[in-house]
């Protein structure tokens, strides 16, 4: 059975497809966002990338550009519908498909990196999802974790009153603990955090998995 939360964030993204481009958050959330995710991965060769959540597809266009092969997946199908408009034929770099964050549809060990932004919020069971990005990572593979940070009093009023309005109430945003915890339980190490501001505070967690097998 789809999950309720699951049902009305695909009903919320559905009807916000073809605006969601020109929407406030993009100026203020999304591309911080993704200038912070662009920044870190400049010190690691392209390679095999999945964009989880990829929305619309923008994050996943400029990745191609520095030459990742990307994989772009979102649940919604309207969404995909305004990626692959937007990429007109020069995505030869970018595979975009349908897919549950929480079952990806891919091999273990079949991608270097994987990017997820802005979207992480929205799954209701997010242990499960982090396991997944786990298992799809090669031994090496980094992943790139990007959400609101709510730890502080400004975060809270952003993400637990703002942005949970905004998106329709069904989502938890998680503090800067919390996704540590959650990422070294699923196996990463070396597990990092860096938080950045525009008129949000964001907070970007980064794991990698080890070469051999931890105990």
């Amino acid at each position: 059975m789809v999950h309720e939360h699951k049902r009305k964030a695909h009903a919320e993204f559905s009807d916000w497809a073809q605006t969601y481009d020109a929407h406030w958050l993009n100026h203020f959330l999304f591309e911080p966002s993704h200038a912070l995710i662009l920044k870190e991965l400049r010190a690691l060769p392209a390679g095999r990338l999945l964009d989880i959540g990829c929305g619309t597809g923008e994050l996943a266009a400029r990745l191609a550009r520095r030459g990742w092969h990307v994989t772009g997946l979102d649940l919604c199908e309207p969404m995909l519908h305004q990626a692959r408009i937007k990429l007109n034929g020069d995505g030869g770099s970018v595979h975009l498909t349908v897919g549950d964050s929480e079952h990806l549809p891919f091999a273990g060990g079949a991608f270097d990196a994987v990017t997820c932004a802005n979207s992480f919020h929205h799954y209701p069971h997010q242990e499960r999802v982090v396991s997944d990005m786990y298992r799809v990572l090669r031994p090496g593979g980094h992943l790139f974790l990007l959400d609101g940070w709510p730890d502080q009093f400004i975060g809270r009023i952003v993400y637990d009153f703002i942005i949970t309005r905004v998106e329709g109430g069904a989502v938890w945003h998680r503090e800067s603990r919390a996704m540590q915890a959650m990422l070294r339980s699923a196996g990463f190490r070396h597990v990092t955090q860096k938080r950045t501001y525009s008129l949000f505070p964001i907070l970007l967690t980064r794991g990698i998995v080890p070469m051999t097998p931890t105990s």
